[in-house]
């Protein structure tokens, strides 16, 4: 730790090779930034953040430096990073464009829970990066509802969907097969046979502790998979909606639009 830099002391020598925008959630709770990296500056230094905070890749690529791992990170993957963590962030692709919510020292000092919970939220929390590109979204609209709706997003990835229940271990298994076999044909018989309940069970108890409905949990894990196909730049977006088990490209680009706010063409243009 002693041969990491301090944030503040990380952005003051960067200043100039990478333009930020610093916008501050409403009762000092979060600051969200929108950064773009342009050149390599001093950007490999080995820093921390005295707060926890997630970063989605909104464009570009990173090599992600940590104690214990070193990861390449592309567009539409998020990072968790932990208070005073030491790590690099080392851009490759330029230019690199993200989006990350840092909690405010006071805030986060009053709610320890949080960095456990943001951590949780790139493991359990499905729809983590919907969040994060919704905030983006809301961010560039800037009306009288976008700050309220920011807070609400954010509530939502620091929030468990099941908070205060007790997830069964038969949805457990579910929901790891859902994940593990996101773009395959499973019908809710196949689901039931698997964790060995009753159709009508699943249909009962998954809203209760997900908050949508089965199809809805499917729709928004093969978006989140898109995100990363889509910023690849390696298929067509017709390739990418079959890869991900829509009807057609019609039928993606409408599930994209209403979970995200964009249209895939959009995204893969930020």
């Amino acid at each position: 730790m002693n041969s990491a830099l301090s944030n503040q002391t990380f952005y003051n020598l960067n200043r100039g090779k990478h333009l930020s925008e610093i916008f501050t959630l409403p009762k000092d709770v979060a600051s969200v930034y929108v950064s773009t990296h342009f050149e390599l500056g001093r950007s490999d230094l080995l820093h921390y953040h005295d707060e926890p905070h997630l970063t989605f890749i909104l464009n570009g690529g990173v090599i992600d430096k940590r104690k214990t791992f070193e990861n390449e990170q592309f567009g539409g993957e998020l990072m968790f990073f932990r208070a005073g963590e030491p790590h690099q962030t080392i851009s490759k692709i330029f230019p690199t464009k993200y989006i990350s919510l840092q909690f405010q020292t006071d805030f986060f000092k009053q709610n320890s829970h949080i960095e456990s919970a943001l951590e949780a939220a790139i493991e359990k929390n499905f729809d983590a990066k919907i969040s994060m590109l919704k905030i983006y979204r809301e961010l560039a609209i800037n009306d009288e509802f976008s700050e309220t709706s920011m807070e609400m997003l954010m509530q939502n990835l620091i929030e468990s969907p099941a908070k205060g229940k007790t997830c069964p271990n038969w949805l457990k298994k579910i929901v790891e097969l859902l994940n593990d076999r996101w773009n395959d044909e499973i019908s809710l018989n196949d689901l039931a046979l698997a964790a060995n309940v009753h159709p009508k069970t699943i249909s009962k108890y998954f809203p209760r502790f997900f908050k949508c409905t089965l199809g809805e949990y499917r729709r928004k894990i093969k978006i989140e998979k898109s995100f990363t196909m889509i910023k690849s730049s390696k298929f067509s977006l017709t390739d990418i909606a079959y890869q991900c088990d829509f009807y057609d490209q019609s039928h993606f680009t409408k599930t994209f639009k209403d979970l995200t706010g964009f249209l895939p063409k959009e995204f893969q243009k930020l």
